[in-house]
């Protein structure tokens, strides 16, 4: 089932003047409930374009976006309501990020939900474990975090607002291996708590391979291809054909299949090549 579906969706910015440049053309992709969808592209693919206008910052030229099936533009002076229902967290976290203290940054989008204080301070501690921030951190001015920091604070704040789409920029961007477990993990994690539905943009392959069920891939302000992550990686070819990569661990099968060794599985994590390797060795008697 799909939550949230984009129809045929034009962007263009300054236009009508000398400035004017095509951001989607025509672009056509739905996103299933309860599932993480990776989104990649190179620089200037429109896969940012893209995700600011899920929840309304920007208006498409032309086409829909609809949510629940529903076009979130019908009533545009209500957009504001699907921004607490379709989560945007953007690339730089320091942008989102302005109250006194970490709790009540944090708290800033359930209180403006109209919600209880009691029922902001659960959302917060909740929300704050769930991203890895300690009480003591709560207390502090969120512009004296670390990049990193910041990073959780801004992803803590949006999913205190359980929004039932939650889109995110390169979430994981300057963090440590450990890091990005964490929150690419906690990713994981709310969906399933949640039924939620998750867009995950990242240059990092291994990452989409590895906390991905779909994934989308730009190309030229168009969708070049889409499927699940086992369809999209299975073939190192398809993305080297617009100068994309695959995750590492794939390009060993994909040299070992180049080599006659044909490997069955799921060739684009560690796991999955060991796993087909051992059972190669185990067919051919080696």
């Amino acid at each position: 089932m799909n939550k949230i579906e984009i129809q045929n969706v034009s962007y263009t910015y300054s236009k009508g003047t000398p400035f004017q440049m095509v951001a989607l053309n025509d672009v056509s992709v739905a996103f299933e409930k309860g599932k993480i969808t990776g989104l990649i592209g190179h620089t200037g693919s429109g896969k940012s374009t893209l995700v600011h206008m899920l929840n309304g910052l920007y208006r498409p030229t032309s086409g829909r976006i609809l949510l629940d099936g529903q076009d979130i533009w019908e009533k545009p002076k209500e957009i504001s309501k699907i921004r607490y229902r379709v989560g945007l967290v953007m690339q730089y976290p320091e942008y989102q990020l302005f109250d006194d203290t970490v709790r009540l940054d944090i708290g800033f989008g359930p209180r403006n939900q109209g919600l209880s204080e009691q029922e902001v301070e659960e959302r917060v501690k909740e929300a704050a474990e769930f991203v890895g921030i300690d009480d003591e951190m709560l207390e502090k001015s969120p512009f004296e975090l670390s990049g990193g920091q910041k990073r959780r604070v801004a992803i803590a704040g949006i999913i205190a607002m359980r929004p039932e789409v939650l889109v995110l920029d390169e979430p994981a961007a300057g963090l440590d291996p450990r890091g990005r477990r964490e929150i690419l993990g906690g990713l994981v994690r709310y969906v399933e708590r949640n039924d939620a539905t998750v867009i995950l943009v990242s240059h990092s392959m291994e990452d989409m391979a590895l906390y991905c069920d779909n994934v989308v891939v730009m190309s030229h302000s168009q969708v070049y291809r889409s499927g699940t992550v086992r369809e999209i990686f299975s073939d190192a070819d398809v993305l080297a054909d617009i100068g994309l990569d695959v995750p590492a661990v794939a390009k060993i099968a994909s040299a070992l299949r180049h080599e006659g060794i044909e490997l069955e599985g799921e060739l684009y994590t560690v796991e999955g090549v060991k796993r087909a390797i051992i059972e190669y060795i185990g067919r051919s008697g080696k």
